[in-house]
């Protein structure tokens, strides 16, 4: 027995000064959380012809828990996009992928949740990124019709990092119909926000036949905002494709 002892103390405390150390025993419960995602960002397209909405395409992120492991058998899957909405859920023993739907845009702090039949249940945070763009034509027209756009998540969550437009314009030659020469357009660009402030503002002109394009980008994500364009009185019908895209930068 005196040479037992000293063994016993040395056992229990290396034990003691191990941080890790856990006593476990086969009624506890314990799961290893594996959660992989075929993307961690995507983009919401809006597209719009004459001024109406006629498509979106949402994003569709996959979660798939297939390696999680466990000491007990898990019973459910959950996602929880944090926007609101019910979590997504899936009994273990009917799958292990949850498709998630996002359609406004935004930074998303997902959780994702893995619970045994005994009810223990462990969850990881995974932050998405869900960019806007909203993509616009219009023909044949002289006065363009202003594409309204909010950059504020939905969510309430971060704001976004910068907004971002390519608008082109183009002048459709007249000579073929006509037999003789059109005119140059003059133009305008205009984003204001939504109080009536100009933000960002451009001169623009294309000659028969020809097209003007602007391209910028804005930081101020905040409010409502609206982009314009303003034809010089008297002027011939324009063709539009342009392009706003609302972008984040995750954390």
């Amino acid at each position: 027995m005196g040479q037992m002892k000293p063994l016993f103390v040395v056992l229990v405390f290396s034990c003691a000064t191990l941080s890790g150390c856990i006593f476990s025993s086969k009624d506890e419960s314990s799961i290893d959380l594996f959660v992989d995602y075929n993307s961690e960002n995507g983009t919401i397209v809006e597209s719009y012809s004459q001024g109406d909405l006629i498509s979106t395409t949402e994003v569709i992120i996959s979660f798939e828990f297939s390696q999680t492991t466990s000491i007990i058998d898990i019973a459910t899957y959950l996602v929880n996009p944090m926007d609101g909405r019910d979590a997504f859920s899936i009994e273990a023993k009917s799958g292990s992928q949850i498709d998630v739907n996002f359609a406004d845009h935004g930074i998303y702090d997902v959780i994702a949740t893995a619970i045994d039949s005994n009810g223990y249940q462990v969850s990881k945070t995974i932050p998405i990124r869900i960019d806007l763009r909203i993509e616009w034509e219009e023909f044949d027209t002289n006065n363009p019709t202003a594409v309204p756009f909010d950059p504020q998540p939905k969510n309430n969550g971060t704001h976004a990092t910068m907004i971002e437009i390519n608008s082109v314009v183009e002048n459709p030659s007249l000579t073929e119909s006509l037999g003789d020469s059109g005119q140059t357009i003059q133009l305008t660009w205009y984003l204001m926000d939504e109080l009536g402030d100009i933000c960002q503002s451009r001169d623009g002109q294309a000659s028969d036949g020809g097209s003007v394009t602007w391209q910028t980008i804005y930081f101020n994500t905040f409010m409502e905002h609206e982009f314009r364009i303003d034809l010089d009185d008297s002027q011939d019908a324009v063709n539009i494709e342009q392009s706003i895209s609302i972008l984040y930068e995750n954390d």
